[in-house]
This record gives C-alpha cells, sequence and structure tokens, in this order.
C-alpha cells in the first residue's frame, strides 16, 4: 500500500526544512498540538463528581497512597485541594499525550485540497512511500470526538499504574480521531513507539529516520518551480522515480517525469 506526505518548500531551498527532511531521509514527527485543526486528536476528559470520587475510595483494589485523595472531598463538595488536584492531573495527562511523536500521511495523490493545503497552492512536493512491516492506522472520522472520563485515569493511576492496557489502547485510538469534515483527506497515522521515544518537554517536532528505500517516488506539484524540481533532482542521494501532477480539466492527473 502506497501512502503520500505533502510538502511544501519555501524560498530558500538549501535552508528549507521540508527539502533537508526529503534528501537527508528523515521523517518529522509532530505533537498533536502543533495540527493545523484545532480539535484534531483532541480528548474530552470530563471531571468526575465528588460522589465518583469517594466511590472509588471505597473499592478494595484500590492501591497506593489515597490519603491525599481523602482530603479532595468534604461534605459532598470538592475542597480547594481537590479542584487543584483534579486540574494537575488533568494538565499532566494532557502533557504526557502532548509528547506522543505521530506522522500523518494520505492515501491519496491526486486530490486538490491536499495540495492546496499542504504543499503550498501546488508550488511543493509530495513523497510517495511505501513502508514494510507495520503500517499506518487509518485516521477515523466522527461527529464527535473522544471522551474519555477523568475517573478513568485516576482509577488506572492508583489500580493499575502504567500497566493499563485498554486504558492505553483507547488513548491511541482517540489519537487517531478527526472531525467528519476532514474525511476527505484519507488520513492515517504513524505514532512512534517507545523505540523511537517521546517528544521531550516544550518541543512540538521530533526527527525520525527511515530507510531511503520506502520513497517509491517524488512527485511535483502542478506549479512546482524549475528551480525546486532542479534542486531536488541533482541533490537527492538516492536513485526514485520522479512523477509531475498536471491539471487535466477538472482534476489531477500525475505523469512521469523524466
Amino acid at each position: 500500500m502506497r501512502f503520500y506526505k505533502f510538502r511544501a518548500v519555501g524560498k530558500d531551498l538549501v535552508g528549507d526544512h521540508s527539502l533537508d527532511a526529503l534528501l537527508k531521509s528523515y521523517a518529522v514527527f509532530s505533537s498533536r498540538t502543533n495540527f493545523n485543526d484545532l480539535f484534531d486528536s483532541k480528548i474530552h476528559t470530563p471531571r468526575p463528581t465528588p460522589g465518583q470520587i469517594e466511590d472509588l475510595l471505597k473499592r478494595s483494589g484500590v492501591k497506593g497512597s489515597t490519603d491525599s485523595m481523602k482530603s479532595w472531598v468534604s461534605s459532598g463538595q470538592f475542597t480547594p485541594l481537590g479542584l487543584s488536584a483534579l486540574e494537575s492531573f488533568e494538565g499532566a495527562f494532557n502533557e504526557t499525550i502532548d509528547s506522543y511523536p505521530i506522522y500523518c500521511v494520505s492515501t491519496s495523490n491526486n486530490y486538490d485540497p491536499l495540495w492546496a493545503h499542504y504543499a503550498a497552492s501546488h508550488t511543493g512536493f509530495c513523497i510517495e512511500f511505501e513502508f514494510p512491516g507495520a503500517q499506518p492506522t487509518q485516521v477515523q472520522y466522527r461527529d464527535q470526538l473522544e471522551t474519555i472520563p477523568l475517573l478513568d485515569f485516576l482509577s488506572a493511576f492508583y489500580q493499575f499504574g502504567s500497566t493499563d492496557r485498554g486504558l492505553g489502547n483507547r488513548i491511541l485510538d482517540a489519537l487517531h480521531v478527526k472531525l467528519n469534515r476532514w474525511s476527505s483527506e484519507n488520513e492515517y497515522r504513524l505514532i512512534a513507539g517507545n523505540e523511537i521515544g517521546k517528544l521531550p518537554k516544550g518541543s512540538k517536532f521530533m526527527k525520525v529516520p527511515y530507510d531511503p528505500t520506502w520513497v517509491k517516488a517524488v512527485i511535483f506539484g502542478c506549479r512546482t518551480s524549475d528551480d525546486v524540481k532542479a534542486y531536488i533532482k541533482n541533490n537527492l542521494p538516492f536513485s526514485t522515480e520522479f512523477k509531475q501532477a498536471i491539471a487535466v480539466k477538472d482534476r489531477i492527473e500525475l505523469v512521469s517525469e523524466a
């Protein structure tokens, strides 16, 4: 299965990040905080009620120190300490999820909005990939984003620690959810595993090297300049096919580029 990554190119070809990544064979994995869609991979985490916290404390299987949690609720209401703790827990969760490195690709190579939005109005280029082994996961387009109650994280933290694989899978699923209005992009995602690591705190990007044989073609946009084409062809350190996108009536077609 082939996947496509659209890239824009700036005026400074030598210092351009997209060209550098192509020539040096690395992918730029990004935090969800850097996505252009404000709602992309957002997880709604409604806070628990005071009664739910009290029920959690009564569970016989709760492990770890819960003494501090006992001070979160008083007379059926959250105490200032409880509200502060929930806010901190929520912030820590989001900080962790923000550190997941994500690489987005598409199965479409001739969809006009992809070229317009991600390849600078057809002036950039597109990388055609074929990945061995594990494949990118398809994005799920839905009417609403994923909801995981904060109580589930609290329960996992105090009962199961980091071994709650079910919760981990729910989080990964949520990172593959976008709203239906983006469905025409046919997006797939690679989320970096432990062998690659997490994004450092405060960082939004991570460079991940790949085997250049995974690049099956470089596709030039309808408006890609001759200078950009020549720069890529003259500096690409490995052999691959070149293709050209052309506008034919009301659609884009790809032809071989010499």
